[in-house]
């Protein structure tokens, strides 16, 4: 296949890609209009998108693993068609259980796609061409993370809430099209047995784990139902250890984790998306809340990192099957902390175009990563096990952001108690911490507190938090072998 078609072959697959990763941020800015609509408590919002989360956690190592079973093309054109008749279905809900179960089943496509994508990139193109289709997908990462706001907000305030899943069945469709029009048939690399007990002990106990790190905030550390998920979750896990280990065609072969390369690459990546989601989960609130911007408004004020990662991604995933990527996907995670050290002094006084370029090096080192880091994973595995490496991948990266936003609210309501003694475990939403800086400009000292206890509480997280990308740097300069990489 020529490098031209490989490239028009994987345009329908980005494009389900991005409406994947978009969804989560996207849905976002509208859930205050689904609360009036349906008189929703915040619990039911959050299960909007727990609900969501938790299914694509514990599908993701599935969803790869069939892929190796069957044609690529069929399940990912499949996928798509499952995620596109979930928008459709949210777009149509009529109550917030219903919401909730749409968006179970939106899951299910979008875990599809996301367990597939990077598989089927690695049949399109061959090794030695693959850098640069990795550096696309690092686009794709990096930008749900902005411009979820800012499509989130402008679909709601000009139309309604429905839009931001309506949007999604002319994009789907559209991917469906051109992959039947485009991609070519990926014919199975492994015809085995499914793995049945070793899928539920997976869903068991990555399920608990993540509800446990998800709602952990919300009830309390040390709450019996934070305690019970975390108890049920470490015998299922080591369970399914066992299981995979003597079973003969395990939906994860744990002897992936022997390959010195993807280790490396999966824990990198793990780590720094830990460090991202922790430090950015507060970037909203201070945006929203104490500078009294709207959603959309807040998602151009950090739009830095995905302009900053569209230049980087493309060059550094080419520039992976050229030269050594350890130098890159090293300096990647230090410019990272770099950019989080550059927010440790931001106040309410911040401009726009100093915001934008503190955040300059965060864009940069996330391109000179993740591009190069998911080439090399990617590239390290047989390519019958691509689709099992790639939903592990992919589970880990979404488990690591779920724990981020977990480590960042404590690090915030543990710092925010120094300020305000007695101060409970809940991060306000932004629409109450605007009204509370409003009431603070007639200096009730207990409500000054709270605006000064909160910047302050920003400035710990990143200053904290500042140290993961650092261990990334080092396990990557210490452990990876790029000229192996190379080689192959």
């Amino acid at each position: 296949m020529s490098l031209l078609k490989s490239w028009l072959a994987f345009l329908p697959v980005a494009l389900g890609l991005f409406m994947v990763l978009l969804d989560v941020s996207v849905l976002n800015v509208a859930l205050p209009r689904i609360a009036e609509d349906f008189h929703a408590r915040m619990s039911d919002l959050q299960w909007i998108l727990n609900a969501y989360t938790l299914t694509m956690v514990t599908l993701l190592v599935l969803a790869g693993r069939i892929g190796d079973m069957v044609r690529r093309d069929r399940y990912f054109i499949l996928g798509m068609g499952s995620f596109v008749l979930g928008s459709f279905l949210c777009a149509q809900s009529w109550s917030i259980s219903a919401l909730i179960a749409f968006r179970i089943f939106q899951a299910i496509g979008g875990a599809i796609l996301s367990a597939n994508t990077l598989a089927i990139a690695t049949e399109l193109f061959p090794p030695g061409q693959r850098g640069t289709v990795m550096g696309l997908n690092a686009i794709l990462v990096a930008s749900s993370f902005a411009l979820g706001p800012i499509i989130g907000g402008w679909l709601t305030t000009h139309f309604s809430w429905h839009w931001v899943f309506y949007i999604n069945v002319p994009v789907g469709i559209a991917s469906i099209a051109l992959a039947f029009m485009l991609l070519p048939p990926l014919k199975p690399k492994e015809r085995v047995p499914m793995d049945l007990a070793g899928t539920i002990l997976l869903a068991i106990g990555l399920g608990s784990l993540t509800l446990g790190i998800i709602k952990g905030q919300d009830w309390g550390w040390y709450n019996q139902k934070t305690l019970a998920c975390f108890a049920i979750a470490v015998p299922y896990l080591i369970a399914f250890a066992i299981r995979e280990i003597n079973y003969e065609y395990p939906i994860l072969d744990l002897n992936l984790f022997k390959i010195r390369n993807f280790t490396v690459c999966v824990s990198g990546t793990a780590i720094i998306f830990l460090g991202i989601s922790s430090s950015l989960f507060v970037v909203p609130y201070f945006l929203q809340g104490l500078k009294g911007l709207s959603a959309e408004e807040a998602g151009y004020w950090m739009i830095a990192i995905p302009i900053m990662n569209t230049f980087v991604a493309p060059i550094a995933g080419r520039l992976s099957d050229r030269i050594n990527p350890k130098y890159m996907m090293s300096l990647g995670p230090i410019l990272f902390a770099l950019g989080m050290y550059n927010m440790i002094d931001v106040d309410v006084s911040t401009k726009y175009w100093e915001f934008f370029f503190r955040l300059i090096p965060m864009g940069i080192g996330m391109g000179l990563l993740t591009s190069p880091a998911f080439n090399v994973a990617m590239s390290s595995v047989p390519q019958a096990k691509a689709g099992m490496a790639n939903g592990t991948l992919r589970s880990m990266n979404t488990l690591a952001q779920a724990m981020g936003v977990a480590v960042g609210g404590v690090l915030v309501t543990h710092n925010m108690k120094n300020y305000l003694p007695g101060y409970e475990t809940l991060v306000p939403d932004p629409g109450t911490m605007s009204m509370l800086v409003s009431l603070a400009k007639f200096n009730p000292l207990p409500l000054i507190g709270m605006v000064e206890g909160f910047v302050d509480s920003m400035h710990f997280v990143f200053s904290t938090m500042m140290w993961l990308p650092v261990i990334s740097s080092l396990i990557i300069a210490v452990f990876l072998r790029g000229e192996e990489h190379l080689k192959r």
